[in-house]
């Protein structure tokens, strides 16, 4: 901390908060922030290898004692392992220790689900002040509407935290029920705001992305424009600043392209092991001739438009790092058939017991009505033979029973 405190105290303003937004820190994404301060460190002496994580666990402790704010976008763009264990020992004790114990209450399984929604509340906690017990539903309804800007993940539990502090209580009792209810009113992000989730840094190429998407959008829904706008600007261009520094034309160097194709061909995503420590997993991405193709259009349609206007797209029109044969998904197919298959012989033996187990409580469960609807049936049978024994007296020749029938010669 003592580090972190020395690199402030350089910094203009009056307070430890003024000296934290003069720094400039919450203008890059995730743990690039320390690079200022290990800058400043190493201009002034020797900078030891350990110097990234003081400075990181000190300005842990400043935001959890609640010493600086930072904005709450910034802080989703990073991971927090273990934020929500400091603040509970620094803040709120009591708050946090009512929050665990539902999950403790239940199954293993739901206690992941807890420490994300417990982290998700001490994000709250750090940049709007306070203890547990001071958030309000309108500081649930920014975070989850800042965390659909950022592009931060999670699915179901990005909001399950409102869940957990509604069960305990805190907010009025006609809150709503899920924070779904503002969901609706949020509205669909301008193409801007698709586009600014992924921090791109070279304006120029985020505003011939922008402007790319807007030529498109008349010609697209809603759910395409998002997924477009998340392959351009995130899994390409901000892959494509990360790999080169500094880039700043669509021109990708041979080797810019090749690195970037074997980036994509797989997904990256960090898990907490048994021992509490973060793994970086691996894993093929089935769908990347389909970001592929994505690029390509990009490419492919500037340089088509630029024909058209040249002042405004030919200084972007360049040849496409992308070629045709690597877009060709025959491949791709036969292997996805391949799986498929598999998957159908890997569940084909147990198809009779899924039979059996779905079709036995059918057949011990009674029949409605029991001896009632047996004997409903059978009177049905009698009504049904007396209405055709009577069917068959009515069609004989008038005046004529049934004995005359039987004494009635044959005809010659």
């Amino acid at each position: 901390m003592t580090k972190l405190l020395d690199w402030l105290s350089s910094q203009p303003g009056d307070t430890w908060q003024q000296r934290w937004m003069a720094t400039g820190a919450e203008n890059l994404c995730g743990a690039a922030w320390v690079e200022l301060p290990q800058r400043w460190l190493s201009e002034r002496g020797p900078s030891p290898s350990h110097d990234r994580e003081d400075l990181a666990s000190g300005l842990l402790m400043l935001i959890c004692g609640d010493v600086i704010r930072p904005a709450l976008p910034w802080m989703l763009t990073r991971t927090h392992r273990h934020l929500a264990s400091v603040m509970a020992q620094v803040r709120d004790p009591d708050g946090f220790a009512r929050l665990h114990q539902p999950a403790a209450a239940g199954p293993a399984s739901s206690r992941k689900d807890a420490q994300i929604a417990a982290t998700r509340i001490a994000t709250l906690l750090a940049c709007k002040g306070g203890r547990i017990g001071d958030i309000t539903v309108g500081d649930c309804v920014e975070l989850v509407d800042t965390q659909r800007r950022v592009h931060a993940r999670g699915g179901q539990k990005k909001v399950d935290f409102y869940l957990r502090l509604r069960a305990m209580g805190i907010f009025p009792e006609d809150a709503p029920a899920t924070i779904g209810a503002f969901g609706l009113a949020l509205g669909q992000l301008s193409i801007e705001e698709l586009v600014d989730r992924c921090q791109i840094r070279c304006q120029p190429v985020r505003d011939v992305i922008v402007d790319y998407l807007r030529e498109r959008q008349p010609s697209l829904d809603f759910a395409s424009l998002d997924a477009i706008s998340r392959t351009l600007a995130g899994l390409f261009w901000a892959r494509i600043e990360a790999l080169a520094p500094g880039i700043d034309s669509l021109r990708l160097p041979p080797a810019v392209a090749r690195a970037w194709k074997d980036d994509l061909k797989v997904k990256r995503r960090t898990v907490v092991g048994p021992d509490g420590k973060s793994v970086e997993v691996t894993s093929p991405r089935l769908i990347a001739k389909d970001e592929l193709m994505r690029v390509r259009a990009f490419y492919l349609g500037i340089a088509q438009w630029a024909a058209e206007e040249r002042a405004r797209w030919g200084p972007w029109a360049v040849p496409c790092p992308i070629s045709d044969d690597e877009i060709h998904k025959a491949k791709e197919r036969k292997r996805r058939k391949a799986r498929m298959d598999q998957r159908t012989r890997e569940r084909l033996p147990v198809l009779p017991i899924l039979v059996s187990t779905t079709d036995c409580p059918r057949r011990r469960r009674p029949a409605p009505g029991g001896g009632r609807h047996q004997a409903r049936s059978s009177d049905s049978r009698h009504r049904r033979g007396s209405a055709q024994s009577h069917l068959s007296e009515s069609r004989r020749p008038p005046h004529q029973g049934r004995g005359d029938l039987q004494r009635a010669p044959a005809k010659p």
